[in-house]
């Protein structure tokens, strides 16, 4: 048997190292050529020492002979991806189309180093053009996915991340990436019970902690959300949005001494503001009967042109009236009124009226 059919033989049975070793003393005792670089840099690619790989595949395409079908270009492509340096990966796998490569495996390739790059559009063709040849399987159909994710078109997402999971049942990325599709669709429930199943499945990050406290926070279950804000804190986030968030959650429960140390902690984070944390520092004050000091958080928030300056303007109104200044309340009141006619609003006129009668 000749060396390259034994080479042949070992290569079938994944015999990698026993490959290189005869390789190697080839590569000593013979003048350098195309097929034993392109050789020992595919061992080595099948080893993991990818960086060595593209030395040897670097040396064969020096040689300047024909790459059938794209082989070099490919295999170049290959090893640049597994090593993160995908815009190489890119050109390589875009130069094997010069030399008629185009089946569903460089396709894949360079649609998964494209999604790399940012570039999801032309990823995504590629990726399709991969599907067009009838392929099918997990890696696939989570890639197109992420694609479409990426690109914010989320049914579409979803649709090829359920596909990925018939060929993977538990798998904790296709529910992390399920639950957050489906919470960008306004599915909620939906969104949890994904979330909740990657959890079960073994996920225990922060990431995931958040996104199921925000799911129940918009759910009105503050309780709950607050126990996975907690989870998030203990895994180290103790951001602007994780203060605002228990502050908010726990102004809803009536804890609002915390709500408050919380929302001003994050008041001190932010140096900048909406006016939305202003309103909710203000509200909780007044709830625990801190009416002047709820009135400036209040007015501080009306400054900033916050979204629901009725609801702000009537706070202010209804702490004021707390602290007795009947005519101020009633002005703002007959204010708002003009602006956003409501039943509350005249009953709350009529009562300071009466009051004003009296006095």
């Amino acid at each position: 048997m000749d060396k390259k059919r034994m080479i042949e033989s070992l290569i079938n049975k994944k015999e990698y190292e026993m490959v290189l070793e005869i390789l190697l003393e080839i590569e000593k005792t013979e003048e350098p050529n195309y097929w034993l670089y392109c050789n020992i840099g595919w061992v080595l690619g099948r080893l993991g020492n990818r960086e060595e790989a593209i030395k040897y595949l670097k040396k064969a395409e020096g040689m300047e002979e024909y790459d059938e079908n794209g082989w070099l270009c490919c295999e170049l492509a290959w090893n640049y991806g597994g090593l993160g340096k995908h815009k190489l990966a890119e050109y390589y796998l875009k130069k094997s189309k010069e030399f008629g490569r185009d089946d569903g495996w460089q396709n894949s390739e360079l649609g998964w180093n494209l999604g790399r790059l940012g570039k999801y559009q032309e990823g995504l063709y590629y990726l399709k053009k991969a599907e067009e040849t009838g392929r099918s399987d997990y890696w696939l159909n989570s890639e197109i996915g992420f694609m479409y994710e990426s690109l914010e078109n989320y049914k579409e997402a979803i649709n090829y991340y359920k596909a990925a999971r018939a060929y993977r049942e538990d798998d904790i990325w296709i529910y992390s990436h399920l639950g957050y599709c489906y919470e960008k669709i306004h599915k909620l429930d939906k969104a949890l019970e994904n979330f909740l199943k990657s959890e079960e499945l073994g996920r225990n990050d922060l990431w995931l902690y958040s996104q199921v406290a925000w799911c129940y926070g918009k759910m009105l279950k503050h309780k709950s959300a607050i126990t996975y804000l907690l989870k998030a804190k203990a895994q180290g986030r103790d951001d602007f949005w994780l203060n605002c968030e228990l502050g908010w959650n726990f102004g809803r429960v009536k804890s609002h001494n915390k709500a408050i140390e919380l929302l001003k902690k994050a008041y001190k984070m932010n140096g900048e503001s909406d006016g939305w944390i202003e309103s909710e520092i203000g509200w909780n004050l007044g709830r625990i009967g801190k009416h002047q000091e709820a009135i400036e958080y209040l007015k501080s928030c009306l400054a900033k042109k916050y979204y629901n300056s009725t609801w702000v303007k009537e706070e202010i109104a209804w702490n004021m009236a707390k602290l007795e200044k009947y005519q101020e309340a009633l002005d703002l009141y007959e204010e708002v009124n003009r602006e956003n006619p409501s039943d509350e609003n005249r009953r709350n006129i009529e009562i300071l009226e009466n009051i004003l009668k009296i006095k």
